[in-house]
């Protein structure tokens, strides 16, 4: 047990040494914080939306700090070198062109990325519908509107039948016909 255990200790501490001169460099499966390199991402035409895995970055001409914008991470096993590598994916996307998608590397991202995009000539971008005006409700009115004669007249024979059948009161049918007659 302490053999495997001093065998397993030396395979941490040499991995461990190992890593150290990297430190600066970046981090285990995080960003990469080593690199505060810029470049720019420009497209033909301009106005692309740019995609880095999936997220959505800014529109071209963009530019951007690699180790700010992608993945980065320690690659390789224990047959191969063991490196700090930038990887996934950039995507630009424009209306009326053909999405262009490539996969990141430290290559890519060494300098400015231009790309040409293939567009369709005749594309036609949808017109801007004007705002729809908002439809006006018409308001019903109140149905006792509706009943009341337009003719004074009309209107205080009206009172006088609702105060014969007992609907209005006294007070009720003289405030009424007070009314009609202060319009005349």
């Amino acid at each position: 047990m302490t053999k495997w255990m001093n065998a397993h200790h030396i395979k941490v501490t040499f991995l461990v040494a190992l890593t150290l001169p990297l430190g600066g460099c970046g981090s285990m499966g995080g960003l990469s914080t080593g690199n505060s390199q810029q470049i720019t991402i420009e497209s033909d035409p301009a106005g692309a939306t740019v995609l880095a895995d999936g997220v959505e970055a800014g529109v071209t001409p963009l530019t951007i700090t690699p180790a700010d914008t992608f993945r980065s991470g320690f690659t390789g096993g224990s047959d191969s070198l063991i490196a700090f590598r930038y990887f996934g994916k950039l995507m630009l996307r424009k209306p009326g062109c053909k999405d262009y998608l490539t996969q990141v590397d430290d290559n890519l991202l060494a300098k400015d990325i231009h790309v040409k995009l293939e567009c369709d000539p005749n594309y036609r971008p949808p017109a801007a519908q004007p705002a729809a005006a908002p439809v006006p409700v018409p308001t019903p009115a109140p149905a006792v509107q509706q009943q009341i004669p337009a003719s004074a007249e009309q209107r205080l024979q009206r009172i006088e039948s609702l105060h014969e059948k007992g609907l209005i009161s006294d007070e009720e049918q003289q405030r009424l016909r007070k009314r009609v007659l202060d319009t005349l």
